[in-house]
C-alpha cells in the first residue's frame, strides 16, 4: 500500500512539473496591435523629425482647482481649503481623463496601437512637437479568437475603416485589415514631405 500511495503521489508531482502548463508565452500570444508605418506620397519609408505622442480619451472626468487673487494663482488637482478664507476665489476645470500610449518618441518610422475590447471604434490623438496634432479614427469588427487552454482568448479585429485629419498627415490606407498577434503592417500613414 506504501509503494502504491508514493508512486501516486510521484506521478502526481510529475504531472505538476511537466504538463502543468504549455511552453507558450501568453504575453506574446496574448496581445494584438495595429502596426501602422509612416510613408511618403510614393509609399517610401520615412523617419519622422519631429516628436510623437499619442493620447486616448480614457472613461471618466478629472478636476482641475484654479485659486486666483490680485496678485496671485494657485492651481492643484485637490482643493485647497485654506485658500478661499486668504481672499483666493476658486474655479473649477473639468476636463476628460486622458491616457499616453506613446510619450515624445524620437525618429519614428512606425507604431503599434492598442484596439479597444468593447468599443468598435477607436480615436487616437497624434501630437507633434510642434504644437500640431492629427487625430486617428479607426473603426473595427471585433473578432474573439480562442488561443489555448492557459492563454484563453484573445481579441483579434477587422480594420473597416481608418481616417484622419490633415495638419501633417496627408492620407491613411488600410493595407491588411487583418490585425493579430502576429505583428504585420496594417495602416499606411501618408505624410507631405517637404524636401
Amino acid at each position: 500500500m506504501k509503494g502504491l500511495l508514493k508512486g501516486i503521489v510521484a506521478a502526481i508531482g510529475l504531472c505538476l512539473t511537466f504538463g502543468g502548463c504549455e511552453s507558450e508565452d501568453c504575453m506574446l500570444t496574448s496581445s494584438s496591435y495595429c502596426s501602422m508605418s509612416f510613408v511618403n506620397g510614393e509609399g517610401i519609408s520615412v523617419q519622422l523629425a519631429d516628436t510623437i505622442s499619442v493620447n486616448i480619451h480614457l472613461e471618466g472626468y478629472d478636476s482641475l482647482f484654479a485659486y486666483l487673487c490680485d496678485t496671485d494663482t494657485v492651481v492643484s488637482s485637490i482643493p485647497i481649503d485654506s485658500l478661499p478664507a486668504k481672499g483666493y476665489r476658486q474655479e473649477t476645470y473639468t476636463y476628460r481623463k486622458t491616457g499616453t500610449l506613446i510619450n515624445r518618441k524620437t525618429g519614428a518610422r512606425n507604431m503599434e496601437l492598442p484596439l479597444s475590447y468593447t468599443a468598435e471604434e477607436d480615436t487616437f490623438y497624434i501630437i507633434y512637437s510642434q504644437r500640431l496634432s492629427d487625430t486617428l479614427y479607426v473603426k473595427h469588427t471585433n473578432l474573439p479568437y480562442f488561443t489555448s487552454m492557459d492563454c484563453g482568448t484573445v481579441m483579434h479585429y477587422k480594420l473597416t475603416e481608418v481616417n484622419a485629419t490633415n495638419h501633417l498627415i496627408d492620407s491613411v490606407q488600410i493595407v491588411a485589415p487583418e490585425v493579430t498577434n502576429s505583428l504585420k503592417e496594417n495602416v499606411k500613414i501618408y505624410f507631405t514631405v517637404s524636401d
